[in-house]
């Protein structure tokens, strides 16, 4: 027999090394498991064996359902995962440093290595239409420092720049499909926990890419963003902030329908972070009792922030109490609106806030 028969023996059903049976041992039953249960996902499980070493199971899973560990980052307001079994090393360097040689090419200096450094940008330049849950980002910690991703294939190593490294996670990575041709650079896609996409990277085709062993982009995905109507970027957004589910949702629709674009927040801690993070926000419409921050503790970091202190602010709650509108007019809010309410006055009451009016009154 070959080594590959003998370890076949393993996976019939019935095969057993065990000299006796007992409650747990000696059945038969367990490799043949294994490998019917990996057949039937078109997996295949190969064995390798050596003598007072020990035994390897290599276990291969079909695209689709692989789980792999991966870093992400952020680049221009998207998230991208690079698989870890191609990363390897992760470096900020002082941007200074970044200056194109008399060729126009960029290195940096890893181990005493001299590595190509190209912007994930520049590798994958595809059109794409910022959503409102991507259209904003993290304010970067030191601005004049510079991430960079280091990948590898072989003896080969490229240096990636990415606005932001946010750290390691386990993903499941989902195949591609359709009729489109898969975009280069990218070998497939992962649902974060928020229901949102995130690009996975093809690490040997980034490194092709880079050395320019392969051509950039398909006309097709360059072009797709020229076939995409622009109207909805011109659409004003509302932040609704609200610890009521219920409430976000129903004035979400209210604001959908008639062609504002919405973005929701649980409470002001939240809206804080979207806001100071770049969320495009055109007008607030802010519950004054909720966790962690409340709405008039919003309204007053707002009016400290100098590039937020002229959002207009609309508080809609069901305190109307003399004393909580005038502390909200203090704070600068633009509108005092209690619940219940009634959508005709709310969105005559958006548009002119949106005009600069301010309609609070005490």
């Amino acid at each position: 027999m070959s080594r590959q028969d003998a370890y076949g023996l393993l996976f019939m059903s019935g095969f057993t090394t065990q000299d006796k049976v007992t409650d747990l041992a000696g059945r038969g039953v367990g490799m043949d498991v294994v490998r019917s249960s990996i057949n039937d996902i078109r997996g295949v499980i190969n064995t390798d064996s050596g003598l007072g070493k020990g035994t390897t199971f290599t276990i291969r899973l079909p695209l689709t359902l692989s789980i792999t560990k991966a870093l992400c980052c952020e680049n221009q307001k998207s998230q991208i995962a690079f698989p870890m079994d191609g990363v390897q090393d992760v470096i900020d360097v002082p941007k200074a440093q970044l200056q194109p040689n008399e060729n126009g090419q960029v290195f940096v200096t890893w181990q005493d290595r001299q590595i190509l450094c190209k912007p994930l940008s520049e590798l994958l330049t595809y059109n794409r239409r910022l959503k409102r849950s991507s259209a904003y980002s993290l304010p970067q910690e030191n601005p004049d420092q510079v991430s960079i991703v280091i990948l590898r294939s072989g003896d080969e190593r490229v240096a990636i720049q990415v606005d932001q490294v946010m750290g390691e996670q386990e993903i499941v990575i989902k195949q591609l499909g359709g009729p489109a041709p898969k975009p280069l650079g990218i070998a497939g896609v992962t649902v974060k926990g928020d229901g949102r996409i995130m690009p996975i990277a093809d690490v040997l085709e980034l490194l092709d890419l880079s050395f320019d062993r392969i051509e950039s982009t398909s006309n097709l995905w360059a072009n797709a963003g020229d076939m995409l109507p622009a109207e909805e970027e011109l659409a004003p957004m509302v932040l609704i902030v609200d610890d009521s589910i219920t409430v976000r949702e129903l004035l979400s629709m209210t604001f959908n329908k008639v062609g504002y674009r919405v973005e929701q927040a649980r409470d002001g801690m939240e809206a804080w972070e979207k806001l100071r993070s770049g969320l495009p926000c055109d007008l607030v419409f802010c519950d004054v009792e909720m966790p962690r921050m409340d709405g008039l503790e919003l309204l007053s970091k707002l009016q400290q922030d100098d590039d937020l202190h002229d959002l207009p602010v609309a508080m809609l709650t069901s305190r109307g109490a003399t004393k909580h509108k005038q502390m909200a007019m203090n704070l600068g809010a633009k509108g005092y609106f209690t619940k219940p309410y009634l959508e005709e006055m709310l969105l005559d009451a958006a548009n002119r806030m949106l005009q600069g009016e301010v309609l609070i009154k005490v």
